[in-house]
Protein backbone atom coordinates (compact mmCIF):
# COMPACT_ATOMS: atom_id res chain seq x y z
CA UNK A 1 0.00 0.00 0.00
CA UNK A 2 2.83 2.38 0.87
CA UNK A 3 4.35 1.87 -2.51
CA UNK A 4 1.40 2.42 -4.58
CA UNK A 5 0.48 5.35 -2.19
CA UNK A 6 3.97 6.75 -3.30
CA UNK A 7 2.79 6.37 -7.16
CA UNK A 8 -0.15 8.00 -6.70
CA UNK A 9 -0.08 10.63 -4.26
CA UNK A 10 3.72 10.99 -2.97
CA UNK A 11 2.17 13.81 -0.90
CA UNK A 12 0.08 12.05 1.26
CA UNK A 13 2.64 9.14 1.76
CA UNK A 14 2.87 9.86 5.45
CA UNK A 15 -0.53 9.70 6.16
CA UNK A 16 -0.49 6.25 5.17
CA UNK A 17 2.53 5.09 6.98
CA UNK A 18 0.75 6.36 10.12
CA UNK A 19 -1.97 3.53 9.66
CA UNK A 20 -1.64 1.11 11.66
CA UNK A 21 -2.73 -1.77 9.81
CA UNK A 22 -2.00 -5.05 12.20
CA UNK A 23 -3.81 -8.30 12.46
CA UNK A 24 -5.20 -7.23 15.76
CA UNK A 25 -6.43 -3.64 14.81
CA UNK A 26 -8.14 -5.05 11.23
CA UNK A 27 -9.47 -7.38 13.40
CA UNK A 28 -11.04 -4.62 15.57
CA UNK A 29 -12.20 -2.65 12.91
CA UNK A 30 -14.32 -5.53 10.92
CA UNK A 31 -15.69 -6.73 14.72
CA UNK A 32 -16.90 -2.88 14.88
CA UNK A 33 -18.65 -2.68 11.62
CA UNK A 34 -20.17 -6.18 12.39
CA UNK A 35 -21.54 -5.04 15.53
CA UNK A 36 -22.81 -1.58 13.82
CA UNK A 37 -24.59 -3.55 11.22
CA UNK A 38 -26.12 -6.13 12.97
CA UNK A 39 -27.48 -3.36 15.59
CA UNK A 40 -29.23 -1.47 12.54
CA UNK A 41 -30.34 -4.61 10.98
CA UNK A 42 -32.30 -5.55 14.92
CA UNK A 43 -33.94 -1.82 14.44
CA UNK A 44 -34.78 -2.46 10.91
CA UNK A 45 -36.32 -5.69 11.70
CA UNK A 46 -38.27 -4.49 14.54
CA UNK A 47 -40.52 -2.09 12.07
CA UNK A 48 -41.62 -4.66 9.53
CA UNK A 49 -45.26 -5.37 10.13
CA UNK A 50 -44.91 -8.31 8.36
CA UNK A 51 -42.01 -11.06 7.61
CA UNK A 52 -41.01 -14.45 6.29
CA UNK A 53 -37.96 -16.48 6.91
CA UNK A 54 -36.52 -18.34 4.09
CA UNK A 55 -33.86 -21.30 4.76
CA UNK A 56 -31.49 -22.69 1.93
CA UNK A 57 -28.54 -25.23 2.86
CA UNK A 58 -25.01 -24.86 1.17
CA UNK A 59 -21.59 -26.13 1.69
CA UNK A 60 -18.56 -23.67 1.62
CA UNK A 61 -15.40 -24.25 0.16
CA UNK A 62 -14.10 -26.79 2.94
CA UNK A 63 -17.19 -28.80 2.15
CA UNK A 64 -18.84 -27.61 5.66
CA UNK A 65 -22.67 -27.62 5.52
CA UNK A 66 -24.34 -24.52 6.55
CA UNK A 67 -27.34 -22.94 7.23
CA UNK A 68 -28.37 -19.62 5.63
CA UNK A 69 -31.23 -17.74 6.87
CA UNK A 70 -32.80 -14.76 5.04
CA UNK A 71 -35.53 -12.50 6.19
CA UNK A 72 -37.77 -10.66 3.89
CA UNK A 73 -40.50 -7.92 5.38
CA UNK A 74 -42.26 -5.35 5.17
CA UNK A 75 -43.24 -2.24 7.43
CA UNK A 76 -46.33 0.41 7.81
CA UNK A 77 -44.66 2.50 4.88
CA UNK A 78 -45.13 -0.89 2.74
CA UNK A 79 -41.15 -0.18 2.12
CA UNK A 80 -39.29 -4.48 1.39
CA UNK A 81 -36.59 -4.92 3.46
CA UNK A 82 -34.63 -8.44 2.35
CA UNK A 83 -31.29 -9.56 4.13
CA UNK A 84 -29.33 -12.51 4.71
CA UNK A 85 -30.06 -12.95 8.93
CA UNK A 86 -27.28 -15.48 9.88
CA UNK A 87 -25.36 -18.13 8.51
CA UNK A 88 -25.05 -21.17 11.14
CA UNK A 89 -22.26 -24.04 10.74
CA UNK A 90 -23.96 -27.47 10.87
CA UNK A 91 -22.50 -30.56 12.09
CA UNK A 92 -22.83 -32.91 9.45
CA UNK A 93 -25.80 -32.10 6.09
CA UNK A 94 -28.59 -29.58 5.24
CA UNK A 95 -31.16 -32.34 5.24
CA UNK A 96 -34.30 -31.80 6.38
CA UNK A 97 -33.39 -34.45 10.10
CA UNK A 98 -30.58 -32.15 10.18
CA UNK A 99 -32.26 -28.78 10.22
CA UNK A 100 -35.26 -30.03 12.49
Amino acid sequence: MIAVSDILCPESKKKFESISLSRRTVVRHIECISENLTDRLGIRIKSLMWYSLALDGSTDISDTAQLLIFIRGIDDQFVITEELLSVEHLKDTTTGNDLF
